[in-house]
Order: C-alpha cells, then sequence, then structure tokens
C-alpha cells in the first residue's frame, strides 16, 4: 500500500509542501508502481526528463540505487540535491569505493530508529540513513548525523 496520510497523499511531497510552504502543485511526483499515488508512472531510469528538478528525493530498490543516484545527480539541476533512502551498508563493497571517491554525499541522516519495511510495522534488523548529494559540490568526507 502506498504511504501517505489519511487524505491520501505522498508522504515525501506533503512534508516537503508543508516545510517548505511550496504548493503541492509545484512537486512532480513519479513511481513504477501501478497502485502509486504519483501523478506519473514509469521506470524512471528510462525517462527523460525536459525540466531539470532542484532535488530529487526517493527510496530506490537497492539492486538499482547506483544507477538511480547516477541518473538523478545527471538530471538535477547544477546545485540541485538528490535524496535517497536507503540501507546504512550502502557505504561498503568495493563496487561503490570508486563513486563515492568521486561523489561522496555532503550528508548522511542515519535514522537511529529501524524504519519498518515489512508487514505488521516489525523491522527487518537493518539501519538505513538519508544520503544527501549537492551536485558539484564532492567533499573527501561526508557529515553524518544521527536523526
Amino acid at each position: 500500500m502506498p504511504v501517505g496520510d489519511e487524505n491520501n497523499s505522498m508522504s515525501y511531497p506533503m512534508a516537503i509542501s508543508e516545510y517548505y510552504w511550496l504548493p503541492k502543485s509545484s512537486i512532480k511526483t513519479i513511481d513504477i508502481r501501478s497502485d502509486s499515488l504519483a501523478e506519473i508512472k514509469g521506470n524512471y531510469l528510462e525517462m527523460e526528463l525536459d525540466y531539470k528538478p532542484h532535488v530529487i528525493i526517493t527510496n530506490p530498490p537497492f539492486n538499482c540505487a547506483m544507477d538511480i543516484i547516477k541518473k538523478a545527480l545527471n538530471d538535477v539541476e547544477d546545485d540541485g540535491y538528490v535524496i535517497m533512502l536507503l540501507r546504512l551498508n550502502f557505504l561498503e563493497t568495493k563496487a561503490r569505493k570508486e563513486f563515492f571517491d568521486n561523489y561522496m554525499p555532503k550528508y548522511i541522516f542515519v535514522h537511529h530508529k529501524r524504519m519498518s519495511f515489512i508487514e505488521g510495522g516489525g523491522t527487518d534488523s537493518v539501519a538505513y540513513a538519508h544520503f544527501v548529494w549537492k551536485k558539484n559540490d564532492y567533499k573527501k568526507f561526508a557529515k553524518i548525523t544521527v536523526i
């Protein structure tokens, strides 16, 4: 079931519009799932955007997260942000080391409470973080904070 409030709003646009006082109509949503509340249904990896968003934020499937991050960093406007909810262990593996050497996130917000992505509200014993890249601002180290 799609995540949202009691009025069937998607959670990210709802939070962003309330925090930044933006009209929800200025926020475009894309989702591959047919049952999603997103306005556009489709595979982001196969889309060519006709605009440069300032922010792309998502919870990508782990198996294609690198592809989505790379595409998002290309798609956002200069100095735009790419925010991904990922497992904290996304920092691991030799395969992503070179990427992080060149594209270190600006911030990593580690969630102190395990998130629930399984039925019944339980947790899967995995730590999650929001990784935040600012396009063209790649330092050697990320600022990490626990939220």
